[in-house]
């Protein structure tokens, strides 16, 4: 790497300041081939040449970013500690932007430890921030991470204004990746409220948004949603079609998780509508799917028995309509009703719960639901080889394609994706 060279000549020449710069972006890059461990050193050694040049500025910086990095390994106490750092320094000089983004930064690590009221505080405060100095597709990461911090409070009201918010500024900026990520997440939002006809129009919009940039990862997502939202109305055929085409862009993606999720819930649509040997399928295929990663294969196949069972009772049943007279199918409805009482309830399971990037279990519910975008990107401050610094995002992705494990960068919770 250039930085590396850089960093050899600034120290052979004694320029602490260039060091310190060549150490930033050195880590910067790192995080960005997903080197984190070499992220964190080198944020470290930049961290230590600050403070000994009396820095606030330059330290601040490297606090930011060695939070950053430190979340990518799941160390989030020391992440978090980072950013409230970070977020201190930039107040102390003025720098509202920056203090911004340290903030969203703490946010997101605040969520994937699950200390939501925290993470609510500190995104609250990076809006207000970005808001004031006009940056609005800040403002929209930060509101939409709020968004989904405040679900997970269950404070759906708000998490659905800040999901509109989020979505309004995108829109307005021409931002249809940050738009249909605010729009999936006010989806999630809606029909947790029960909202679903409203729900769906958001879903149907965002899957439209990633379609359109080629986002196959997005769409699935939305599209998946979208099918559970489309089964709160019985719309079954539709919520089927949904499904069906989530599936699809998983396993185009190589996605086996994406696509279990998509599978098992389109065995569920088709076993409201009396397709069991197709839902029977889609459940054995979802299972084989979780079967390789050792994950969610017990719920898939709680799903599957569910579905055998309803085969059985349906073909018992009609059966005996062809056999008996009219007046035992009273018997039979309650002796049928009886028997899928003491079944096993669908378990739904969710794709992502988002944007970036904050750990979030997948409910067990009858109804099948859905889950909030990882969270948005992470900050990652860089420093120009000149005197003046300046800041540059880097998509550093902290959900790994569900809550509670880490994406590919993305925008979380680092929703600055989650």
């Amino acid at each position: 790497m250039s930085y590396q060279q850089d960093l050899i000549i600034c120290r052979e020449l004694g320029e602490r300041h260039g060091e310190s710069r060549a150490l930033n972006s050195l880590g910067v890059a790192l995080q960005q081939v997903q080197r984190f461990d070499e992220a964190i050193e080198a944020h470290q050694q930049d961290l230590v040449t600050c403070r000994e040049l009396g820095e606030p500025h330059a330290e601040g910086q490297a606090l930011n970013n060695l939070g950053t990095a430190l979340q990518q390994v799941q160390r989030f106490d020391e992440a978090i500690d980072a950013h409230q750092q970070a977020a201190a320094r930039f107040a102390e000089l003025g720098d509202h932007h920056r203090e911004g983004q340290a903030l969203n930064n703490l946010g997101t690590a605040s969520q994937q430890v699950r200390r939501f009221e925290e993470a609510i505080d500190a995104h609250q405060q990076a809006a207000a921030r970005f808001t004031a100095l006009g940056d609005h597709h800040r403002e929209g990461q930060a509101l939409n991470n709020l968004g989904t911090a405040s679900q997970q409070v269950r404070r759906f009201d708000e998490a659905i204004d800040a999901h509109q918010q989020a979505a309004a500024r995108f829109a307005e900026l021409g931002d249809h990746d940050g738009e249909g990520r605010a729009l999936n997440n006010l989806g999630t939002a809606l029909q947790q409220v029960r909202r679903f006809e409203e729900a769906i129009d958001a879903h149907q919009q965002a899957a439209a948004r990633f379609a359109e940039l080629g986002d196959h990862d997005g769409e699935g997502r939305a599209l998946n949603n979208l099918g559970t939202a489309l089964q709160q109305v019985r719309r079954f055929e539709e919520a089927i079609d949904a499904h069906q085409q989530a599936a699809a862009r998983f396993t185009e993606l190589g996605d086996h998780e994406g696509e279990g999720r998509a599978l098992n819930n389109l065995g569920m649509a088709l076993q409201q509508v009396r397709r069991f040997d197709e839902a029977i399928d889609a459940h054995q295929q979802a299972a084989a799917r979780f079967a390789e990663m050792s994950d969610d294969e017990g719920r898939v196949l709680n799903n599957l028995g569910t579905a055998l069972q309803s085969r059985g009772l349906w073909r018992v049943r009609k059966g005996k309509n062809q056999s008996e007279a009219k007046g035992q199918n009273d018997a039979r409805g309650d002796a049928s009703s009886d028997a899928k009482a003491r079944g096993e309830r669908l378990v739904p399971l969710i794709v992502d719960i988002p944007s970036g990037s904050s750990a979030v279990s997948a409910p067990t519910a009858t109804a099948a639901s859905s889950s909030p975008e990882p969270l948005a990107k992470t900050e990652v401050l860089t420093l120009t080889p000149l005197e003046e610094s300046s800041s540059a995002q880097a998509d550093v992705q902290m959900a790994n394609k569900r809550w509670g494990r880490r994406r590919k960068a993305q925008d979380t919770v680092l929703s600055d994706d989650l």
